[in-house]
């Protein structure tokens, strides 16, 4: 502001000031260029800590997110982690660079309005006329940005196509052409299409704003010296303040391409269940929370399940009445599609029943599901490996203790281990079942569950699972629920219970296999 009243100055009165004007705007601008520069600094800084804090909480929220959730839309949670943080992080870039500009506005309007205020009026409703036209275009655009966000949300979907059918593709050059010409070629043009009204309806807005600032100008020299008879000098010196106002209303223009992308993405947000707006962001074991206490039976009453996303709402388990005791090993079996592994995630809380109640004697776990939660460790049928191992405290286990498992579970030889974290990932399924088996044993709680394990075992370590490391993990009080369709092995059980369409339709409570 001081170098623009010392612009003004010298333009009203020539150089009649000689070196010291010049040595004093040389000053001032030296004053500008390292105040400018300490204020681009700290808002270099304030927007990193933004996009880092942005960062940081959507990774808490996507991990407090309910299993069943990311369950039933993963490829659209997943797309928000890349997408949708990749837009947020510019609109947080630009909240400090719109504050700090819209404060320019204000303090530029303070000035004109004490050059001229009739002039000021001028120049504000332009600007307002300006402003309108641009609160109708967001509007307009909205629902453009929301549905251009939707259209990249389809495409991350074909994209993963890409990474996780590759073989099959590369087997199948039909099938690689259909992906290619009948799902992407018309997402990706789809998309474009938004893309460039989008851009098209931005680039429109800035134009407009750009062309507004340098009428009002024409205008206001105009009226100046033809209507209101203004001297030169007012003149002249109101002139050379609006160009100054024309770079923050040039800046706010331009960003609502960042707050327009940005926004949607915080919609698509929200239409996941990563809203910002929750204030909490306790991850799960973050407070202290109550430990699991002891317990005798896990009791299912009455329970069914439907999943989310069928139009027909059928039922995809029950109802369905068990009890599980402290100590037992029991089987679950049944042909595919039967309803086992949902019977599982039932067990554990990682799902929620449609109707009826999971008890622990007689509690249910509905407001204690975290705490439920902490008496289970497994493999689940579509296992995802960590590569550090962890105790039940959330605490590397020692380098001795992964080796004795390692070699107890045959795989010495291939996996070594340096603080905690696994040196090698990449092996068979079987051998990486292994490897989460090992996961399991650290954290050593109270129920062990298996969706299948052996399944993918050599017949020597299959025989060694059900007769070794079950009745171990049975001796030492764990309770043991185990998938499972080697009947062979059946009678290692305390009961099973069979499944077919959703419900029970055997339990046998000794053993001797399935009765008929």
């Amino acid at each position: 502001m001081a170098l623009l009243a010392h612009i003004n100055r010298i333009a009203a009165s020539g150089a009649a000031h000689g070196v010291p004007a010049l040595a004093g705007g040389v000053a001032w601008l030296v004053a500008v260029l390292v105040s400018g520069a300490a204020s681009q600094a700290i808002l270099a800084r304030l927007g990193g800590d933004l996009v880092a804090q942005l960062r940081i909480e959507l990774s808490q929220r996507f991990i407090r997110l309910e299993y069943e959730a990311l369950a039933n839309d993963k490829h659209a949670i997943f797309g928000s982690l890349i997408e949708d943080v990749a837009a947020i992080a510019p609109l947080v870039l630009v909240a400090p660079m719109l504050a700090y500009n819209l404060i320019l506005v204000a303090l530029y309007a303070t000035y004109l309005a004490s050059v001229s205020v009739l002039l000021l009026g001028i120049l504000a409703g332009f600007l307002a006329v300006s402003a309108v036209a641009s609160v109708c275009l967001e509007r307009y655009l909205r629902r453009r940005f929301d549905a251009l966000r939707e259209a990249n949300e389809k495409l991350f979907e074909f994209f993963r196509y890409l990474s996780e059918g590759k073989k099959e593709m590369a087997l199948n050059a039909a099938r690689a052409k259909h992906v290619a010409e009948e799902l992407m070629r018309p997402a990706i043009g789809h998309a474009r299409r938004l893309m460039v009204q989008v851009h098209t309806g931005l680039g429109l807005n800035e134009a407009w704003s750009s062309a507004v600032v340098y009428a009002s100008v024409f205008v206001i020299v105009y009226v100046g010296y033809a209507a209101l008879g203004l001297p030169a000098t007012t003149v002249t010196r109101f002139v050379i303040g609006a160009l100054f106002l024309g770079g923050p209303v040039a800046f706010i223009a331009s960003a609502a391409r960042q707050v327009g992308v940005g926004t949607a993405s915080l919609r698509h947000l929200q239409k996941v269940g990563l809203d910002l707006g929750d204030a909490s962001t306790e991850l799960p074991g973050a407070g202290g929370e109550r430990t699991a206490s002891a317990w005798d039976v896990i009791s299912l009453r009455h329970v069914t399940y439907a999943y989310p996303g069928d139009d027909e709402g059928r039922i995809a388990l029950g109802p369905v009445d068990l009890d599980v005791r402290r100590g037992e090993m029991l089987f679950i079996v049944g042909g595919n599609g039967s309803g086992k592994s949902t019977l599982l995630l039932l067990l554990a809380s990682l799902l929620t029943p449609r109707t009826g109640d999971v008890s622990v004697d007689g509690v249910p776990v509905a407001g204690l599901r975290e705490v439920h939660r902490q008496r289970f460790t497994g493999v689940f049928g579509d296992f995802f490996l960590f590569p550090h191992v962890l105790d039940n405290a959330g605490v590397p286990l020692p380098d001795e203790r992964i080796h004795a498992l390692l070699g107890a579970l045959g795989l010495g030889a291939h996996v070594n281990v340096h603080e905690g974290e696994l040196s090698k990932l990449t092996l068979s399924t079987g051998q990486r079942k292994r490897l989460a088996l090992l996961q399991c044993y650290a954290e050593d709680r109270e129920i062990f569950f298996f969706d299948e394990w052996a399944a993918d075992q050599d017949v020597h370590f299959r025989d060694y699972f059900y007769r070794t490391l079950l009745p171990e993990l049975k001796a030492r009080g764990k309770t043991v629920v185990a998938i499972s369709h080697d009947d062979r092995y059946f009678s290692v059980a305390d009961r099973v219970v069979k499944l077919d369409a959703g419900r029970i339709i055997a339990d046998a409570r000794a053993p001797g296999g399935v009765p008929a």
